[in-house]
């Protein structure tokens, strides 16, 4: 029992005596770790089960899908797919993104067979049959899914207004599909009223096909490919699988920034037991004396960081699971980006995540307390014994440097791999060895830096220096957690500011109209026909006038739909409407030249002056990449068409957005009512001048990157709390130190400043240093991580102001905390301060 005992004080009963303030602090940095990590990725997991059941669920049980793009499949084809060996049931969609009328964005009509789609969509079927059979060739009936009428907020006998062109077409909602039915925010028509209303006469957007029992998936797959040789076969969970993917960056960034909280959380784990290890090396030599072995007292350590990653753990699951469900409905499943539409599930719980999670906090705990514990037991129990302060603790830093070293050069090499799987896996490695190399060698880089601070004859002055410098161990995990801390916030903090000053840029040279027009976007219902956009271009005060269309494109070598945008363009003036990074010479009849986004670059390994073939309309036809923009818009990867080029290819001259360039002496307010006038009566437009958008563009940027925000505060909470439990550790410890001093003559005046010189000096260290390490891990995510997550460059900018005017506050806080924790010390009596052998 009297062993048990000893290991129960040494590591429950002792901490929380000597340092309780601590003990909670680290707890509390765990839990906010583990909780943000939980949290996000939660929401995170939820998004991406939602939508992926969402997109299934649009093609029922079917086990192929034959798709076109742009103007789709002849639906001539369709007879040939069903009558394909091995088919046994084929059902022709026509897929429609309906602009919605008096509400923002669209909704996905599904025009189907009644008839045909039993087979493959049999929710289908009975939803609406569940209303009669007459009323699915109602050309006004429309079957909302479960979730569009919960957010569209209608009901059966409702209208359903979308637009088409610039005309709005009503349907009466007819019933309510299963929720089993359709999970994506859409509805239901008769296939032969989508080709109708959405001007869609003999083309298909897709043929969904079930195989025959015992059929064989490759085999069949390439008879379709035969029979549309221009048209994309996947299967149907592939679509959700490329909606998931295009926010797995995203998502993966977030999740890594949320555990930064936990790994700087580490840190302060790691500098807590350290210096409960230091102070209470003679507590742990009597223990010795009274039958403790060694690795009982590693035990006894080790037994402390376990239970306080445990408690961390199980406050930060609790926590973690209230962050999600309130983020999720406060923020979405996206969490402000824009990413997921219409997504709000509830949030399911699993038990083996909350295990991970747990195990996560409860690791970060036992690796932090690792080393501190070998080194306590590896003590001899003489050296413990003898009386002196914790700062006479030295160890070898040659080792310790050199791996530090060897930490950072291996950060540098990394900086060269490829991303892995679509991520920069390696970046973050990089980074998390660039932290922890700074950690290491900042024993040295302390001493360095004390020998050569300036010199002064005042005793405060000089004993103040003396002691950082012959602590520079100790000082280290004082200011281990400032290191981290300030080092991530400074790097987020560079990130974010040239980020956002990018994207202002990018906006004032994308913008050169004076006034904008848009009536829908990608593969939307709405646009504007030649008639309208002659008649605008006349209008008095209107020196000159742009159109662009937005649609998809099938090239070689990509296997979905890519962005088409055409567009008014000079193309020996291109940098006046773009933002060119490189550009190749034109050279005549090579091909029709396009311009390339900087993700197209990354996705598509299409470099300037290359070819690829493209469908485009009926036409195959070769591009060739002209140059590069940067564009901040379309992540998945866009091209530009010259317009004139796009119609005569397409034969399609329908616009969706407008660019005016006024005269000087135009009134932008009597042009703009001016084109308001011209709209059909109901027809729902965007109008906005460069301003405004700009700010649009700037809300939108500040509200994804609010959890962002967020997690930097996290990271300069706890590197607060690093300073408050290195500095004060330290002070409190010197009580004998301080009586000595008072009776050599010094004034507690003369203490407090020295504490104050103590603490500022481990402050500029700190942020000296973690502004360093920040610097460099700011370049790592702007060229690196950024670049290979979302495929886009941006400019450095530094947020100087903000980092000065956090890096004073911590300075700060780290004299102030050492002056009120010195008057603590020298709260007692002087004599017994010196009579105090620790």
């Amino acid at each position: 029992m009297g062993a048990v005992w000893l290991v129960i004080h040494a590591a429950i009963l002792g901490p929380m005596k000597h340092a309780p303030g601590r003990v909670v602090l680290a707890i509390v940095s765990i839990a906010l770790g583990v909780a943000l990590g939980l949290a996000i990725h939660l929401i995170n997991r939820t998004a991406a089960d939602e939508i992926s059941l969402a997109a299934r669920s649009l093609y029922g049980l079917a086990d192929l899908s034959i798709e076109g793009s742009g103007e789709g499949l002849d639906e001539s084809l369709y007879p040939l797919v069903a009558r394909t060996p091995g088919v046994a049931a084929a059902s022709p969609v026509v897929q429609i993104e309906a602009k919605l009328v008096g509400e923002r964005g669209a909704i996905t009509l599904l025009g189907v067979d009644p008839f045909r789609s039993q087979a493959l969509q049999p929710a289908f079927a009975a939803g609406v049959q569940a209303t009669g059979g007459a009323v699915a060739f109602d050309p006004d009936a429309v079957w909302l899914s479960t979730r569009a009428a919960s957010a569209l907020n209608l009901q059966p006998g409702d209208s359903l207004r979308v637009q088409v062109g610039l005309q709005p077409v009503s349907f009466r909602v007819a019933g309510i599909l299963p929720s089993t039915a359709l999970a994506e925010r859409a509805a239901v028509i008769d296939i032969a009223t989508a080709q109708w209303r959405f001007n869609r006469l003999g083309r298909l957007s897709r043929i969904d096909v079930r195989l025959q029992a015992g059929a064989s998936l490759s085999a069949i797959r390439t008879r379709l490919g035969t029979l549309a040789p221009a048209a994309r076969i996947q299967q149907p969970g592939e679509a959700g699988e490329e909606a998931v993917r295009l926010s797995r960056a995203y998502r993966s960034n977030l999740t890594a920034l949320a555990l930064v909280a936990l790994f700087t959380g580490g840190f302060f784990v790691y500098s807590t037991q350290a210096l409960q290890a230091l102070r209470r090396r003679r507590e742990f030599a009597i223990f010795h004396a009274l039958g403790m072995t060694r690795g009982a007292q590693r035990g006894a350590l080790l037994s402390g960081a376990a239970l306080m990653g445990v408690l961390g753990a199980a406050l930060g699951l609790v926590l973690g699971v209230v962050i999600a469900r309130v983020g999720l409905a406060r923020l979405g499943a996206d969490l402000g980006a824009g990413y997921f539409r219409g997504v709000s599930a509830d949030i399911a719980l699993s038990g083996v995540e909350l295990i991970v999670f747990g195990a996560l906090g409860l690791g970060v705990a036992m690796v932090g307390a690792l080393r501190p514990a070998l080194e306590a037991a590896r003590t001899p129990t003489a050296t413990a014994l003898k009386a002196g302060d914790v700062s006479a603790h030295h160890a070898s830093l040659r080792g310790v440097t050199r791996l530090g070293i060897a930490l950072l050069l291996l950060a540098a090499l990394l900086l060269w791999a490829p991303p892995i799987g679509g991520l920069p896996l390696a970046g973050y490695a990089a980074i998390a060895l660039l932290l922890i190399g700074f950690v290491m060698c900042s024993p040295v880089l302390i001493q360095w830096s004390v020998h050569r601070a300036p010199a002064a004859t005042w005793p405060p002055y000089q004993i103040a220096l003396a002691q950082v410098s012959g602590a520079s161990r100790y000082a280290t995990l004082s200011v281990s957690s400032i290191i981290v801390s300030f080092s991530l916030m400074t790097a987020m903090a560079i990130m974010v500011t040239s980020f956002r000053d990018s994207l202002a840029a990018w906006t004032e040279r994308v913008l050169p109209a004076d006034l904008y027009v848009r009536v829908g976007y990608v593969g939307q219902s709405a646009a504007m026909d030649p008639s309208l956009v002659k008649q605008l271009g006349a209008f008095p005060g209107v020196a000159r006038l742009e159109s662009s269309r937005f649609a998809e494109i099938e090239v070689e070598g990509v296997t979905r739909p890519v962005t088409l945008i055409a567009r008014s363009l000079d193309p020996q003036n291109i940098a006046r409407s773009l933002w060119i990074r490189e550009q190749q010479p034109i050279v005549a009849g090579e091909g029709i030249p396009v311009w390339i986004n900087e993700a197209a670059v990354d996705l598509f390994a299409w470099r300037p002056g290359e070819k690829r073939s493209a469908q485009l309309g009926e036409h195959n036809v070769q591009l060739v990449a002209a140059g590069v923009w940067r564009d901040y818009e379309h992540q998945r990867g866009a091209i530009l068409l010259e317009l004139d080029e796009y119609v005569a290819l397409t034969g399609d001259p329908n616009v969706n957005t407008l660019w005016f360039w006024l005269d000087e002496q135009a009134s932008s307010t009597v042009v703009a009512q001016a084109i308001r006038d011209a709209f059909p009566p109901g027809a729902e437009f965007e109008m906005r001048t460069p301003q405004e958008l700009r700010r649009l563009s700037l809300a939108a940027f500040d509200r994804t990157f609010a959890v962002t925000y967020l997690l930097e505060a996290v990271a300069v909470v706890i590197g607060l709390f690093g300073i408050a439990a290195g500095v004060s550790a330290q002070v409190i410890s010197r009580r004998g130190e301080f009586g000595a001093l008072r009776h050599l003559g010094f004034t507690r005046a003369q203490i407090a400043a020295m504490l104050a010189i103590e603490g500022a000096t481990l402050g500029v260290l700190g942020v000296v240093l973690g502004l360093v390490a920040g610097v460099l891990i700011g370049f790592i995510l702007i060229y690196i991580v950024n670049r290979q997550s979302f495929h886009w460059s941006m400019d450095l900018s530094a947020p100087i102001a903000l980092l000065g005017g956090l890096s004073a506050a911590l300075i700060g806080s780290a004299a102030l905390i050492a002056v009120i924790a010195g008057r603590q010390a020298l709260s007692g009596e002087v004599v017994s301060a010196v009579k105090e052998d620790w």
